[in-house]
């Protein structure tokens, strides 16, 4: 009988796009450690998505009670939990620990090389890169400036059955918009989404809303809009997300996880920056175009969530349309990789 799998446990406390911004550093893991099993504690939701897509092989739920043990000690942790860390070489937190409890934690559990620093202490890179930093000095492998995420055949197929549910055929070049954020002051007024969804419908595409349970009052300021023939989607899990941009000919959206998905995917993606920083947080790629209003000068978050006026959201929507237009459509819309 061969020996039990070696593991190197990740622990990534970010959202949905932050997650997704360590892809590369992930895959560098991948790279270095070949034939180790790659674990995730991170949210469910994107853990499973990377399941599917073979970046990782398993994934514990940090929002689990269980997990969050881990920072005052190990005795909540399963059976099998010990028994990944007992065969563990190597923990990764994209974190801070200054109590040092989390490393004392992860020796009493036998774990020999432990890896602890937030990205945020990385100073003049692109948040891609500050995931790979904090791995330089322990694994030899490169950052890959560009990477995509494969979705298996019955994910893709997931968002080809969601779409024909609601009665979304393949008529016209499909554009879905998510006009929601992880923070509604990065998100354009409903004004210039009402002048988007317009463009769109004149050059005979099919604008698509996406809505998730953090978007409760983008979807509120899109019903005022009274666009009654706008198909509204909201996917039950991130996976079923992934399959329905998997179907898109494009894709508008703010500073969010879904444009980070959305790029990941290879969809043409147009992101509309605010307050935030583009060269630090925008998706990567050929295929991805920024577009931004004024310069925003304000001073840290509380400024920004104090600015009424946010010079800095006044996205021209000609110009996201203008990169749209830009997109070379393809008929019928390829459904298997």
């Amino acid at each position: 009988m061969s020996a039990p799998q070696r593991t190197i446990v990740v622990i990534h406390p970010g959202g949905l796009g932050d997650v997704l911004l360590s892809l590369g550093a992930l895959v560098a893991l991948r790279t270095a450690f070949p034939h180790h099993e790659l674990v995730l504690l991170a949210g469910l939701e994107v853990g499973t998505l990377l399941i599917h897509c073979g970046v990782i092989d398993h994934v514990w739920s940090l929002e689990s009670s269980q997990m969050g043990a881990m920072f005052t000690g190990g005795e909540q942790l399963s059976g099998e939990q010990h028994a990944v860390f007992g065969r563990c070489d190597l923990v990764v937190g994209w974190l801070s620990d200054h109590s040092g409890s989390l490393r004392r934690t992860m020796r009493e559990l036998g774990v020999s090389r432990v890896i602890l620093q937030s990205p945020a202490s990385i100073e003049g890179l692109h948040q891609s890169a500050r995931f790979f930093q904090v791995l330089q000095r322990e694994i030899r492998a490169e950052l890959r400036p560009s990477l995509d995420l494969h979705l298996p055949e019955q994910v893709r197929q997931s968002g080809v059955d969601a779409l024909r549910a609601s009665g979304i055929g393949e008529s016209c070049p499909l554009i879905v918009c998510h006009p929601g954020s992880g923070s509604v002051h990065k998100c354009v007024s409903p004004r210039i989404w009402g002048t988007l969804f317009q463009g769109c419908h004149a050059r005979q595409w099919l604008p698509v809303v996406l809505l998730g349970p953090a978007d409760e009052q983008s979807a509120s300021a899109i019903r005022e809009l009274s666009m009654s023939e706008l198909p509204v989607l909201r996917p039950a899990s991130v996976t079923k997300l992934a399959g329905i941009l998997s179907q898109a000919q494009g894709f508008i959206g703010h500073d969010s996880g879904v444009t980070h998905l959305a790029a990941l995917l290879g969809v043409p993606t147009v992101a509309m920056f605010g307050p935030s920083d583009e060269q630090r947080w925008a998706p990567e790629g050929p295929h991805v175009t920024v577009v931004r209003g004024g310069i925003c000068a304000c001073k840290g978050w509380d400024a920004v969530r104090a600015c009424r006026e946010k010079p800095c959201l006044s996205i021209d929507p000609e110009e996201v349309l203008k990169a749209l237009d830009r997109i070379e459509f393809r008929y019928p819309r390829v459904t298997n990789s």
